[in-house]
């Protein structure tokens, strides 16, 4: 004679921890971008092109970073200030927006960061693009 035994089932559930965010602390986040900055200001692209990730390297070249700072300064004016420094998040990444003032118009540095510190993005747009929140 069989004898049928009750069996019961232990589900476990398992929750890996999902790796945090990784980024610089404000401090060192501004810092970075602010040399980006003075790096173009000196036309040590080299130097700025040694802190970016992989796909920045390859779509922005230094050759072609080398005219950046002529180009803004020929359409925005001689450089006067940085007006404020901004940090937090975009789309997943660290972010770092220098507001700076020229001659002739305002516009913004944005500069983002991979969780190991790398130049993932560099742009500079009219003030109006500016999406990290101002103090």
């Amino acid at each position: 004679m069989l004898r049928t035994l009750g069996c019961s089932v232990l589900a476990l559930t398992v929750v890996l921890p999902t790796p945090a965010f990784t980024q610089l602390d404000r401090e060192a986040a501004i810092a970075k971008a602010e040399a980006v900055l003075k790096n173009l200001q000196d036309g040590k692209t080299a130097d700025i092109v040694k802190e970016f990730d992989a796909k920045m390297k390859e779509g922005l070249p230094e050759a072609k970073l080398q005219g950046a700072w002529a180009a803004i300064l020929g359409q925005f004016g001689a450089f006067k200030k940085v007006e404020e420094r901004r940090e937090g998040q975009m789309k997943g990444r660290q972010a770092v927006e220098l507001i700076l003032a020229f001659e002739k118009q305002t516009i913004v540095q944005r500069t983002t960061f991979d969780g190991e510190g790398k130049l993932t993005g560099l742009v500079f747009q009219p003030l109006s693009s500016a999406v990290l929140p101002g103090k």
